[in-house]
């Protein structure tokens, strides 16, 4: 009888830990949204290193004021972008009037500064 009743407890005990692993689909999903989301970010962060390294040439004078310009450009909407897909705008008509709001935002912020740099 004893025997039977350990036999029983450590399957129980298999069960309850295997469940994770073979049971529910929303374990999966929680995994794979926590996956993308934080690619999403990894990307993010990587764009706005990229800025900083673009403001650091710009700075030493490796590059030209219309390269600084076109580059930090580039770089604001690959990150717009990013954040877009991040906060989970999908649609693309709200996606390009995300991005174009976006974009107005930061020329205004850039011409409004009081050197001529970046804000961000």
């Amino acid at each position: 009888m004893p025997i039977i009743l350990g036999t029983i407890l450590a399957l129980a005990a298999i069960v309850v830990i295997a469940y994770p692993f073979f049971g529910r689909k929303r374990y999966r999903l929680v995994s794979e949204s926590y996956l993308t989301r934080e690619s999403h970010r990894a990307e993010r962060l990587r764009i706005y290193r990229k800025i900083s390294d673009v403001e650091s040439d710009f700075a030493s004078g490796d590059l030209t004021d219309a390269d600084y310009q076109q580059q930090r450009d580039q770089l604001r909407v690959a990150a717009a972008e990013t954040l877009r897909e991040e906060t989970g705008i999908t649609t693309a008509s709200e996606r390009d009037e995300q991005l174009e709001m976006e974009i107005s935002r930061l020329r205004d912020q850039t011409s409004i500064s009081p050197e001529g740099g970046d804000t961000l």
